[in-house]
């Protein structure tokens, strides 16, 4: 009866940590495997989640207005974010070298 009054004062929340431009960089160079390095420089140029990343369709990017279109986002929400002119090159190497199908970054369990 006593431990169900009891209030527990709640920890505070820290901030993430936040890297540089430069950390950024160098962590996306150490980054061996050309779909994964891709993929990390999408979600981090782009502002996607994971799952919005891996869940990408070719066609999902609109080179012409600029734009990516994510499909069932946060909340099960559509949404369009920025396509830099830096990413657009990135992403075209890519295409370029590994000649995606469908999904330019499929995840490893197509079931998960």
């Amino acid at each position: 009866e006593i431990p169900e009054r009891i209030v527990y004062a709640r920890s505070p929340r820290t901030l993430p940590v936040v890297l540089s431009a430069d950390e950024v960089v160098h962590f996306l160079e150490a980054v061996p495997s050309l779909k994964t390095r891709t993929a990390l420089t999408t979600a981090y140029a782009a502002g996607l989640r994971a799952s919005e990343t891996v869940g990408l369709k070719v066609g999902d990017i609109d080179s012409g207005r600029g734009v990516i279109l994510v499909r069932h986002g946060k909340g099960g929400k559509d949404r369009t974010v920025m396509l830099s002119a830096q990413l657009l090159r990135i992403l075209r190497v890519y295409w370029r070298l590994a000649k995606p199908q469908g999904l330019p970054f499929p995840r490893r369990d197509p079931h998960r």
